[in-house]
């Protein structure tokens, strides 16, 4: 078997070959393009096939994607590791292209990396539409927030509570304000209206994907999660498999407090936020919506709230919440109001 361990940027890779006995068969940099890269495996085939396989390992960056999809299928194997988990290179002294890539394959060769998963190109395409969703949200959010920052700087006060509805932009058409204010409210105004238009387009779609989607429409029944939220659930999961219990999933969403232990001495953290950033939000605002709809959820976070801080009592219902996903998808087991207020 031959191991090669891949120092992958944007422009190019710097790879280190090594054989089964640790032994450097070839190191250098290739360019990262799918030419090149082809070349480069077929050469390696071709020249080491009394050698076996080949088998890579490649850290899990913002553009490993194009380098899997290209790679895959020319090699044995390619591991996709977990970069903030190899001590090995986070914690070294001397960390350069060479050195980083000759680690990844002399750890490949020991069986020794924690390998992340690799998700389809299906669950990536939706990945990528949902997070497209959130970034529309939060570029209108800034919008909104501008006009207010307007307002505040000149001193008015809106009448209504509602500053976007029908009566606020009316007030906002007629306010006498000076041409720069008049002109930075207006711009974003116009922006928001775009990104409302893009926002609704996203949104029919999202909701005609789970209607359609059978995992999807099973989660519509737990209290908190719309057509949105089962869509980032079933992008940012994946497959359910690859988590043993629940608590696997928990940590995977950072959605656990930080533990150091040390002899009898235990203290608790916050919550580690290592995972999904965007899988824990949409639990947290799950949480949220459940204390209104559930008035099983509605009891048991006011129930914990009596001798918790608010924020912690909403993790936590968002942890169960989570719970109950993982046991709908594993188990079958749909929701039971009366099971989770008995809880």
């Amino acid at each position: 078997m031959i191991y090669v361990g891949v120092d992958l940027h944007l422009r190019f890779c710097y790879m280190t070959v090594l054989d089964a006995n640790g032994k450097r068969l070839w190191q250098g940099r290739v360019e990262n393009v799918e030419s090149d890269l082809q070349q480069f495996f077929a050469n390696l085939k071709s020249s080491h096939q009394e050698k076996g396989g080949i088998a890579v390992a490649v850290e899990a960056c913002g553009f490993w994607c194009a380098f899997v999809d290209c790679v895959e299928p020319l090699v044995d194997r390619v591991v996709l590791v977990h970069p903030a988990k190899v001590k090995a290179i986070a914690d070294a002294k001397l960390k350069n292209d060479r050195v980083d890539s000759d680690t990844l394959a002399q750890l490949l060769r020991a069986n020794l990396l924690p390998e992340a998963w690799k998700a389809d190109r299906a669950t990536r395409d939706l990945r990528e539409v949902l997070r497209m969703r959130v970034a529309l949200g939060r570029d209108r959010t800034r919008y909104k927030n501008q006009i207010h920052a307007v307002l505040h700087l000149h001193g008015q006060r809106a009448p209504v509570s509602d500053l976007f509805g029908r009566q606020g932009r009316a007030w906002l058409k007629t306010l006498a304000v000076r041409p720069a204010a008049r002109q930075a409210i207006d711009t974003s105004l116009r922006m928001v209206d775009q990104l409302d238009s893009e926002l609704h387009a996203l949104d029919r779609q999202l909701q005609k994907s789970a209607q359609q989607d059978p995992d999807a429409r099973c989660l519509l029944s737990i209290p908190g999660i719309g057509a949105f939220s089962a869509m980032v659930l079933k992008a940012e999961i994946g497959d359910i498999r690859r988590f043993p219990d629940k608590k696997s999933l928990y940590n995977y969403a950072g959605l656990v407090p930080v533990i150091r232990q040390s002899a009898d001495h235990l203290r608790r953290g916050g919550i580690t936020r290592s995972g999904s950033p965007l899988l824990r939000w949409v639990m947290s605002e799950a949480a949220v919506t459940a204390t209104r709809y559930s008035p099983a959820a509605r009891a048991w976070f006011t129930r914990l709230a009596q001798h918790k801080h608010p924020h912690v009592a909403r993790t936590a219902l968002a942890r169960k919440l989570l719970g109950a996903v993982w046991a709908l998808w594993t188990q079958g087991l749909c929701f039971d109001e009366r099971i989770f207020a008995a809880m």
